[in-house]
């Protein structure tokens, strides 16, 4: 996700205020490992069109303008009405979109194609000049883009054909052309945006781009409705589900329950404690996909008692990811010890394979955290874990880390924040304020580490703790020069190491991508590209 570069996805872990206990301890024991989930990337083609479908999302999104998207539930809304330059396919690979090619003369330019005929959801034509505007806006540092991390290196954007965008670099960025399928790629009409100013991606001003589905109502508090857009340009993408209600249900357990009952048809991140009553209610089936997600513990105060590396090094060599994996998530992801997860390794897989198993920091040994912890001064102060209820699954994952810090003397106090202020700690240094700890989901928009590692360099937005390193600057300054795959990987794996000493994120565990569909639905991919590409148009009807 990302709001400087495309944090994309921090889909928002929640917790309950648990005490410290060995709850989890004892579910672990009692709780049998269960069978590796079969990975998909699509769901059964649909037979046929619904006429409506209606989706569960946990919070209200704070704007739906593309320069706002910031989490999960925002951009899984808007990736249905908005497109990019490009898209996400269901592998993760880029493919075309609102630009129909793409060329690459030389390493500081890059120059989009736009398709011709493509129309606005208020009927007036794309143009290069609507690109041009909407890729500058990242860059206007007035604007309060998320994005302009991705614009770094940019030197200037220009029309130079009535259909054909040239965007001209600095200094070589082998990732710019990537960013293009997430939203600071996306693509609104500048005459709605000039005239409408703040109010564009409110419930008052709504949103005007190009997509399958436009903006049908907002309920402030209650729902948004998409309708499908009958003169959307791509006709192998053309809705086939009329209309999408997403209704805000807070509650996980609320969303099971309309789950089973079928006034909710199908949501993302299903509570894992819910997902073999679904797949066995015979009202519907869960899906498993690939993801780029990894759930972390992101130290966010460098004054504060996680200041040491030593005492973060501690704490995470005393966590029992395993644990959380079989008891929280019911078995459905993979032990985590590295920001970037394997999902987002795009290429040169066997080399990041070999950097990720030698990773020791991520193992559990209390005696060696306990030993770390004697050679320097512990902490005399709580350590502040924010958390939320908006994730059922959280209250396990915070009584965890809890109970496995006061093993070796570390006192966590929970916080707890309301889901709707959680979201806050990306963009509001205020709500950050006296939190030493936050529990949050964060993945690549794309399959390349290099996205995530960039959130660590000097001064990004992302940076919130500071941290600041010659060798990794540079380090992710080569590997963003270099088109050469295997090179960039060994800068990137370089890269990782000094991040992974650090500790500066506790790594928890990577998820699989799930998605529940009523049994009368179908089509939507199960791969973690639902932020990127209009996933809501393949569901049509299983009959």
């Amino acid at each position: 996700m990302g709001r400087a570069a495309g944090i994309s996805r921090n889909v928002l872990l929640a917790a309950g205020a648990l005490a410290a206990s060995s709850v989890f301890t004892a579910v672990g024991q009692a709780q049998s490992e269960g069978a590796v989930p079969e990975l998909v990337e699509l769901t059964p083609a649909p037979k046929g069109e619904l006429d409506k479908i209606v989706w569960a999302v946990s919070s209200e999104p704070a704007s739906l303008d593309w320069t706002r998207n910031a989490d999960l539930v925002t951009g899984s809304i808007l990736a249905n009405m908005c497109e990019g330059l490009l898209r996400l396919a269901p592998d993760l690979s880029l493919e075309p979109a609102l630009a129909e090619s793409v060329a690459h003369p030389d390493n500081k330019t890059w120059i989009y194609k736009l398709r011709d005929g493509v129309k606005f959801h208020d009927g007036t034509p794309l143009t290069a000049a609507d690109v041009v505007f909407s890729l500058k806006r990242n860059m206007d540092p007035a604007g309060g883009s998320f994005w302009t991390g991705a614009y770094e290196k940019v030197a200037s954007i220009e029309a130079t054909a009535p259909l054909e965008v040239t965007v001209r670099m600095s200094a070589p960025d082998e990732l710019f052309n990537a960013y293009m399928s997430s939203p600071a790629g996306g693509i609104d009409s500048a005459a709605t945006v000039q005239k409408l100013g703040s109010e564009y991606g409110t419930p008052q001003g709504g949103v005007n781009c190009v997509g399958p589905y436009k903006l049908g109502s907002w309920q402030s508090g209650q729902s948004i409705t998409l309708e499908r857009d009958d003169d959307y340009f791509d006709a192998a993408h053309r809705a086939k589900t009329k209309t999408v209600e997403f209704v805000i249900v807070r509650d996980p357990s609320a969303v099971v329950s309309g789950l089973l009952a079928g006034s909710i048809d199908g949501t993302w991140s299903v509570d894992p404690a819910a997902i073999e009553r679904l797949n066995s209610s015979g009202v519907g089936n869960v899906y498993f996909g690939k993801s780029t997600q990894g759930y972390n513990a992101i130290v966010m105060d460098p004054t504060g008692p996680l200041a040491d590396p030593i005492v973060r090094k501690a704490l995470s060599m005393v966590i029992d990811r395993q644990a959380i994996i079989d008891v929280a998530i019911k078995g459905a992801g993979l032990e985590q010890r590295a920001p970037a997860v394997p999902g987002s390794w795009g290429y040169e897989k066997e080399a990041f394979q070999a950097a990720w198993d030698a990773i020791e920091t991520a193992t559990l040994d209390v005696e060696g955290a306990k030993a770390l912890l004697a050679t320097t001064t512990m902490p005399t102060k709580p350590i502040v874990f924010a958390t939320t209820n908006a994730d059922a699954r959280s209250s396990l994952i915070a009584a965890e880390i809890q109970s496995a810090a006061a093993k070796i003397g570390l006192n966590v106090e929970l916080k707890l924040v309301p889901a709707d202020q959680y979201y806050a700690v990306y963009t509001d240094a205020a709500a950050r304020k006296g939190v030493d700890l936050f529990l949050t989901g964060w993945g690549t928009d794309f399959a390349d580490p290099l996205q995530m590692y960039r959130y660590f360099a000097t001064g990004n937005f992302y940076n919130f703790f500071g941290f600041s390193n010659p060798e990794y600057d540079a380090l992710i300054e080569a590997a963003g020069s270099q088109s050469d795959l295997a090179e960039r990987a060994k800068s990137v794996i370089a890269a990782q190491k000094i991040v992974v000493g650090e500790t500066l994120w506790i790594p928890l565990y990577a998820p699989y991508n799930t998605v529940f569909l009523n049994a009368r639905a179908t089509g939507t991919p199960a791969s973690y590209m639902q932020l990127h590409a209009p996933w809501a148009a393949k569901i049509g009807a299983t009959e």
